[in-house]
Parts: structure tokens; sequence; C-alpha cells
């Protein structure tokens, strides 16, 4: 007989939409909610069943690949929301999270960690053009992107 998990986990993946709307791209919903799903019993994500429950553990793969399995959710979610019709839904960019609680012993849970496990840009952001030798002149005119922006740590 094997005990119970000793913690829950379940991922979230707040998403910057076109119109200015913060959503859920992992839960496929309009809203943010860092709380643990369930009614209070122990469980793991119910966001996505079966197969989907190892997205989150193949955050270290690079390259292709790793476009691929992220850029993944940019076209679910504008697919499923028909940006074609409705542009301000489009998906710019998305944060994953990883969310963990211990089950404490009277069944009660810890305070919630959150892990980032991956940022990604569905519309990249294009270089204002410039003419050579000029970047530095953008930049400081302001048209460069911020740091928060290059660092993906912004939605």
């Amino acid at each position: 007989f094997i005990g119970a998990e000793e913690y829950v986990t379940w991922e979230i993946a707040p998403g910057r939409l076109q119109d200015g709307s913060v959503v859920d791209v992992w839960g496929r919903t309009n809203e943010v909610n860092w709380n643990m799903p369930g009614s209070g019993a122990p469980c793991t994500s119910t966001a996505r069943p079966g197969r989907w429950r190892s997205f989150p553990y193949l955050a270290e793969l690079e390259g292709e690949d790793a476009e691929v399995l992220w850029g993944y959710l940019c076209k679910q979610w504008d697919t499923e929301n028909h940006v074609e019709a409705n542009p301000g839904r489009r998906l710019l960019r998305y944060n994953f999270f990883m969310l963990q609680a211990d089950v404490l012993p009277n069944m009660a849970f810890s305070s919630t960690r959150k892990r980032l496990v991956h940022s990604y840009e569905c519309v990249p952001t294009d270089p204002i053009p410039v003419e050579e030798g000029a970047i530095g002149e953008a930049e400081e005119a302001g048209q460069g992107r911020t740091d928060e922006e290059r660092n993906g740590s912004e939605l």
C-alpha cells in the first residue's frame, strides 16, 4: 500500500490578449485564479487531463521543439477564440507557472509556492526598422522594448 501524495500541484498560464485583458491560457478561462483547484481535497490540476499533465515537464526542450511546444498554446487559444472575427482575443504572450502546496498532517495545505516554468511571446514584437547605425538613437527615443518586455517577466 502506498500513502497519499505529500503535495499537490497545478498549473496556470496568465496571458495578455490584444485587447489588454488577462486570461488563463492553460485553464482556457477568462479569469486567472491562483487558488488550488478542487473542493479542498488533495488533488492535482483539473484544468487539463491525460497527456496534458506531462506538458510542464517538457519545459527543458530547446530550439524548434520548444517553439512547437509553447507555440501550440497560442495557436490553440487563437483557434478556440476565433481571432479572425474577434481580433481583440488574440493571445500576445503568456507565462506558464507550476504551483505546489504541501499536504499537512491534518489534511490542510501549506502556503502555495509558484515557479515560473516558461515565458512565451506568441506574437513576436518586430524591431522598429531603423537605418544602420541608428539603433542607439531609436532606443534613446524610447522606441526599443523595455527590460521587462525583453525578459518576458511582464505581461
